[in-house]
């Protein structure tokens, strides 16, 4: 990376913590995502996750496909998947956390990420790990919002192409509409849904998020059941709504 793109966001935000425009909002975005990368392909190869459903590359099946088993074990293979946080708004000063309640007017976003599974297991049929067979192949994502308040429906939608192999984890953010309710109103209650596919011939992979990154505690790892005696800030198979307040 060069000198400018390390650099820390400046202006407003370096002193208050809060974006000064929309530009600084999505590089702080796009640090926040970066980071979150890095604990999360640390969290698929640590022995906690392991211990959490993972052996051998083996993922606990949740939501994304195709998944497939292997004959001797039973195990399952599961190559494709994505989780969402709640909104990230850079209101104030870091750390900055997942939260479902939202300013009307404030700089939020939502993150996802994609997961790609990267080993190979040939009694599964995944002679090519997942992550080879998605090297340079599109993804399509969409985030449909729904508000539960007024009954109405938006969707915004972002397009790109994996690496070559596809990276484990791939951060996609979405600059989120904040624009709430009249002073004096009903805050909106807000549904968001994340789908993604990779549209090729005899490869569906497709998926939607169940899970989400809720508060900033030790997360965990998203494809996996929650640990009972670990705190987690990953909510499983809940619908991911937040609320904005005029």
């Amino acid at each position: 990376m060069t000198a400018v793109e390390d650099a820390p966001v400046a202006s407003a935000t370096a002193t208050t913590g809060v974006p000064g425009s929309e530009e600084e909002a999505r590089e702080l975005a796009r640090q926040w995502a970066g980071e979150h990368v890095a604990r999360l392909t640390e969290r698929v190869r640590s022995n906690a996750a392991k211990k959490n459903g993972q052996s051998n590359g083996h993922l606990a099946p949740r939501i994304g496909g195709p998944v497939t088993y292997d004959p001797n074990t039973g195990a399952p293979y599961v190559p494709f998947d994505v989780v969402e946080t709640s909104p990230i708004t850079f209101g104030g000063p870091p750390p900055y956390t997942p939260s479902k309640i939202v300013p009307a007017g404030s700089f939020s976003f939502l993150i996802a990420f994609i997961y790609t599974n990267p080993a190979s297991d040939a009694a599964a049929g995944w002679y090519n790990s997942a992550s080879v067979q998605l090297g340079a192949r599109p993804w399509r994502m969409t985030l449909d919002l729904t508000n539960l308040t007024t009954g109405t429906t938006s969707n915004l939608v972002q397009n790109g192409v994996f690496g070559s192999p596809a990276d484990m984890i791939t951060p996609v953010f979405f600059f989120l509409p904040t624009a709430g309710p009249a002073v004096g109103a009903d805050p909106w209650l807000i549904e968001a849904n994340v789908t993604v596919y990779v549209d090729i011939p005899a490869q569906p992979f497709a998926a939607f998020a169940t899970n989400f990154y809720d508060i900033d505690n030790d997360p965990g790892f998203p494809f996996f059941p929650p640990i009972p005696s670990e705190p987690s800030g990953w909510r499983f198979d809940l619908p991911n709504r937040y609320l904005i307040f005029p």
